[in-house]
């Protein structure tokens, strides 16, 4: 208990750290961004007072290249239509209270019907406000403020791009290695247990404890996907494919993995909650102490799997494929056993059992499966 505690512990400081740094570094970039778009659009569009190209810079730049694209997309589609809305605005209707708001509802209307995104709406509304009540005073406004506007953009995009471009393939490992570990760890628990007597109790936090891995499991999706966004538009890093590749057939298994896990916990809260009499009512002594054997080879097999995703050793593979072939072994010696005590067993509980090896049986093949697809991404590197 107290080395999982310091494992969660050394989890969380990880993300805080790591949180903090692309916090820090969004900050630099826009930063850097922001002041070099002032530059370029005083010296390149002679623009005396170049506000909207810092702006569209700040506004522009996300964590990613793919979403900086999108939002510099949105932000110059809004200007442009912002602009287009204002100038028939102002020569039909002129300026005044009600032609502001009704200027405003037409902007917003038109860039909702775009379907540009919260970023986009408001820009078209902001651009035809201005463009209509400062631009009609000033020679060429209209014409600056979208030259600015793409100039932002633009900065905002090749400084993200450029700038220590964002990888978040290390992040998407991490949570991949912590799911297998979390899987892993719900069967260490049962097992445990198991050798001090499971009762329903404790076999019913184990499947809360299951249940309860769907979180991690929803964590390392949400990783898998910001990895993916992150090597898009991003050239300067496009050789994490392989790994990512690798991260994105891991999910897979382990995906499986889970139901794999709940399904056993499951299996063991019903059968446990039956009536029992005895610590041993539902599995007898040389059942409890195979399922204890097979559980513990399959937990070091989820760890062996967790090593071989990192790809950082080369021998994971092998050492995985020899718990796969001990894990196979005891299945086999579990179903031996209990098919030798049937007189002692009723046909349900049994039944239990074979379900219980059946989840571990599946949870076996994915993984020798996967194994034997990543060793070659393996050993091309990373």
């Amino acid at each position: 208990m107290l080395v999982d505690m310091k494992w969660r512990h050394w989890r969380l400081l990880t993300a805080w750290r790591f949180i903090r740094w692309t916090t820090t570094l969004q900050v630099i970039k826009t930063g850097l961004a922001s002041g070099l778009a002032w530059a370029l659009a005083h010296s390149l569009l002679n623009s005396q007072r170049p506000y909207f190209a810092p702006l569209a810079a700040i506004l522009s730049l996300q964590v990613t290249v793919k979403e900086s694209v999108f939002r510099g997309l949105q932000r110059v589609v809004g200007v442009v239509a912002g602009i287009l809305v204002a100038l028939v605005a102002v020569h039909f209707l002129g300026i005044s209270a009600w032609s502001i708001g009704l200027l405003v509802l037409l902007a917003m209307g038109i860039a909702t019907r775009l379907q540009l995104g919260t970023q986009g709406i408001p820009q078209v509304a902001i651009s035809a406000l201005l463009v209509m009540t400062i631009g009609a005073s000033v020679p060429g406004y209209a014409l600056a403020r979208v030259l600015d506007t793409i100039l932002g953009a633009m900065v905002a995009i090749v400084v993200n791009a450029l700038v220590i471009p964002p990888d978040f393939t290390d992040a998407a490992e991490q949570a991949l290695t912590s799911l297998a570990d979390s899987v892993s760890a719900v069967l260490a628990g049962i097992r445990d247990d198991l050798a001090d007597g499971l009762n329903p109790t404790e076999a019913n936090q184990h499947l809360d404890r299951a249940r309860e891995v769907d979180r991690a499991l929803s964590q390392a999706r949400h990783a898998i996907r910001q990895a993916e966004d992150g090597l898009q538009w991003n050239y300067l890093v496009r050789h994490r494919k392989t790994r990512l590749k690798r991260l994105r057939q891991a999910i897979m298994v382990l995906d499986h993995c889970v139901s794999q896990v709940r399904g056993i916990a499951r299996t063991l809260f019903v059968t446990l909650n039956r009536d029992v009499t005895s610590p041993y009512g539902a599995f007898l002594p040389p059942i409890a102490e195979e399922m204890i054997s097979v559980f513990d080879v399959m937990g070091n097999a989820l760890g062996a799997y967790a090593e071989l995703i990192r790809g950082q050793d080369q021998t994971a593979a092998v050492k995985l494929d020899a718990l796969l072939n001990s894990a196979r072994c005891h299945r086999q010696q579990l179903i031996e056993t209990a098919a030798s005590l049937l007189l002692h067993l009723d046909a349900g509980r049994f039944l239990d059992i074979a379900a219980v090896v059946s989840d571990l049986e599946k949870m076996s093949e994915d993984l020798n499966v996967s194994a034997h697809l990543l060793v070659p991404l393996v050993a091309v590197g990373t």
